[in-house]
């Protein structure tokens, strides 16, 4: 609240003293009289309130501004209430609209000031896209107008139109119609009472027609500024989720996530929808308690304890509510995962042919959703029932009194407060039966009403609250204060005693140490889970080091800003994420700006040559999902070249040749040795040489790399070139390749039995 009012530097200190000269200037100028008579003492009394209560409210922040703040909005319509009441005359509303006014100032313009860089500037905030305060204010508005209407037009029509009643003194000045007055007659003639409901047809259609009008361009607007917030919602969670480390997206399920950010999300409209309703509704409830009080302060009492059974079955019905919401909703997200591995694996089915199964651990889950969502809707059941009773009572009791006491003529409470007022309710007669039973109606029908909004809001809330758990969560790696950008790599890169885990239960690397320059190839092998992977992981900063320093150029990782270096970097990942674009568009996919000339390069160093011939339109093909139309090879082979398009100074190639013949990957290997080592262009210029690193288990591929690291456990056990760790003798590398060899040899074998 606190941060809605102002915040983040800035505030609207200049109101209070404004909202002073206003108030005191306006009797002090003789702009309203300066009396303290009946009824200006009331009227200047709630102004007063209101210029009190500004200054705490820009000078405090927290809970008391918050309090505060409530109380300046609570004075301030009760003052524009007088002043539209109990006040005759134009000037006072004018007078009271205008301390109003600079009032809500404050919240559309506030300045703050910037002290960095050594010199003091002043900021300036206009917050014209308030949307929600510009549709209260209207709602507000529209009670008001509808409330005076309601109360003027009931007095009128049962009074003065159907019992022939004279008008008080003040509104027959103000309709014009001195006649009228009780000052001049003692009855009203038939053509009199035809004059008012002409009168009172007018007033209808002055307030009515243009609301009327301005209703679907309000309605409009309101799903113009929601929609707009559950977007701006979605895109920060879908901003954050990929912000998010590798550890959050290992330890989560993809469904999951994609219910979040598609379902969970769309619930803040939902809510807020709601929490408008609510509090439009309770402020309505209010008026109306309160005017139905002045007539008798039972009625108002009989509402007030309806409100405990209610509290009491909200209590009970509102854990339960959220408690079993957040269960369907995780039912729900298992069920969409569920979906989601289906589709992905609907191949893999086909060809094993468990169908059966897939559609058995489906309906499981779809089950468990089911029943989820059957015993949410169960409890909201008995609370509609429960709520139903409460309030069919309280109108049956409200209306057993309203009758008794009007068909005793007994005086209402607050009847010289109405008199002064101008309205004629200070019997209980049938004027004010019919008025007063149709408030308390409404307000007992909106109790229940309150209840079930709130109920539905906190249901709807648990879908936020899953939803604000990922706005919540940290990215692990985050840029560091003073971080620098990461220029062209002009050095080398180094590995210094790096120690890494997933857990406490899952080391990974220890001690690893090791160094690449420019213009060379580190290969790194060994076997399955040495941590080959989640070495070049922490390069790329997708995780940090837990102990030890990975450096650029002789400068640690967490002293470059990660947008930066990452840029700096180009990854040919083993499993080849394409996507339902063309075949252009998926190479220069993180390279936006790439030329066609540097997408033709690309192509020619990936040796895309010979199958993008065969494609209907070449670079312009557009692929299926995950590159359906395409070999394994083939994709491996876009893999590369979106990597190559970016044209980094570090290149990091997983398994980049696993899936490609001899031929092609021989191809393919020279034509990077020799884009990584630098050339010179046709215009002269040699291109910067480039660091790469291969991850592979093909010996023909491993051969080519100046310097081989062999990683087991987590440890660099050897390094050196293939013809030095092939002198090593009963070396770990050696042994390696002599497996590998084998394991060749056995599958040529094979293949020339079959």
């Amino acid at each position: 609240m606190a941060e809605a009012v102002a915040g983040r530097g800035y505030g609207f200190g200049y109101i209070p003293p404004l909202a002073t000269a206003v108030a005191l200037g306006g009797p002090y100028r003789g702009y309203v009289p300066a009396s303290l008579e009946y009824p200006w003492n009331i009227l200047y009394g709630l102004v007063l309130a209101m210029t009190l209560c500004a200054w705490p409210v820009a000078y405090s922040r927290g809970r008391v501004q918050r309090e505060f703040a409530f109380a300046l909005f609570i004075f301030g319509v009760a003052a524009n209430a007088v002043a539209a009441t109990y006040v005759e005359g134009a000037a006072d509303g004018w007078y009271t609209g205008a301390v109003t006014g600079v009032c809500m100032l404050g919240w559309i313009l506030q300045f703050g000031v910037d002290r960095s860089g050594g010199e003091a500037r002043l900021l300036c905030r206009v917050r014209v896209a308030s949307h929600m305060v510009y549709w209260y204010g209207y709602v507000a508005l529209e009670g008001f107008l509808f409330l005076v209407m309601g109360l003027l037009v009931a007095d009128l029509l049962n009074q003065s139109i159907l019992q022939t009643d004279p008008l008080t003194p003040g509104r027959a000045e103000l309709f014009g119609e001195p006649e009228m007055s009780s000052e001049v007659t003692g009855q009203l003639s038939s053509g009199q009472r035809m004059a008012l409901v002409w009168k009172v047809v007018l007033i209808e259609f002055v307030v009515l027609i243009p609301l009327f009008l301005l209703g679907p361009f309000i309605e409009y607007y309101r799903t113009w500024f929601m929609q707009n917030i559950e977007q701006d919602l979605r895109l920060a969670l879908a901003d954050r989720w990929q912000r998010l480390s590798l550890r959050y997206h290992s330890d989560h399920r993809t469904g999951d996530s994609i219910f979040r950010v598609q379902v969970d999300a769309s619930e803040v409209r939902g809510v807020l929808d709601l929490l408008m309703g609510i509090s439009r509704g309770t402020v309505q409830c209010l008026i109306l308690v309160i005017l139905v009080a002045l007539l008798s302060p039972w009625l108002g009492f009989t509402v007030l304890v309806s409100f405990f059974p209610l509290i009491m079955l909200a209590y009970w019905a509102m854990r339960r509510f959220r408690t079993r919401n957040l269960v369907m909703r995780m039912a729900n997200a298992d069920l969409t995962s569920r979906i989601q591995e289906a589709f992905r694996a609907v191949r893999l089915n086909k060809a094993y042919g468990v169908e059966r199964q897939s559609q058995d651990r489906f309906e499981s889950d779809s089950l468990i959703a089911f029943n989820a969502d059957y015993r949410q809707t169960r409890v909201h059941a008995v609370v509609g029932v429960a709520m139903g009773f409460i309030y069919q009572s309280l109108i049956l009791c409200g209306t057993v009194l309203m009758a008794l006491w009007a068909n005793a003529e007994r005086p209402t409470f607050a009847n010289e407060l109405i008199a002064l007022a101008g309205f004629s309710f200070v019997l209980w007669n049938l004027t004010a039966y019919r008025w007063a039973q149709g408030k308390f109606s409404e307000a007992a029908t909106r109790i229940p009403k309150l209840v079930d909004a709130w109920g539905g809001a906190q249901v709807m809330a648990m879908g936020l609250r899953r939803a604000f758990e990922i706005l919540d969560m940290e990215t692990a790696v985050q840029d560091r204060a003073g971080a620098l950008p990461l220029a062209a790599l002009s050095g080398e890169v180094r590995f210094e005693n790096v120690t890494f885990a997933y857990g406490e239960d899952r080391p990974v690397l220890e001690g690893v140490s090791f160094a690449a320059r420019p213009g060379t190839v580190t290969a790194i092998v060994g076997p399955t889970g040495a941590g080959k992977t989640t070495l070049m992981n922490l390069l790329l900063r997708l995780y940090d080091p837990d102990d030890g320093s990975i450096r650029i150029d002789g400068r640690n990782l967490r002293d470059y800003q990660v947008d930066s270096l990452r840029a700096n970097i180009a990854i040919a990942l083993q499993e080849n994420v394409l996507f339902r674009l063309s075949v252009r568009d998926n190479i220069r996919y993180a390279a936006q700006d790439a030329s066609d000339e540097a997408v033709v390069e690309a192509v020619r160093l990936a040796c895309m040559d010979d199958f993008l011939d065969g494609l209907p339109e070449g670079l312009d093909t557009v692929l299926g999902d995950r590159g359906g139309r395409l070999s394994t090879g083939q994709r491996q082979r876009l893999s590369i070249a979106r990597a190559v398009v970016r044209d980094t100074p570090i290149l990091v190639l997983d398994e980049p040749t696993a899936a490609l013949d001899a031929e092609t990957e021989h191809r393919v290997l020279s034509n990077l040795a020799e884009w990584s080592a630098g050339r010179v262009t046709e215009t002269g210029v040699r291109t910067a040489a480039r660091t790469v690193f291969l991850i592979t288990h093909r010996i023909s591929t491993i051969r080519r790399a100046d310097n081989i690291l062999y990683l087991d456990g987590g440890r660099i056990v050897e390094s050196g070139s293939h013809e030095t760790l092939m002198g090593v003798a009963e070396g770990r590398y050696r042994a390696f390749v002599q497996s590998e060899a084998n394991l060749v040899d056995r599958q040529r074998e094979d293949r020339d039995d079959g």
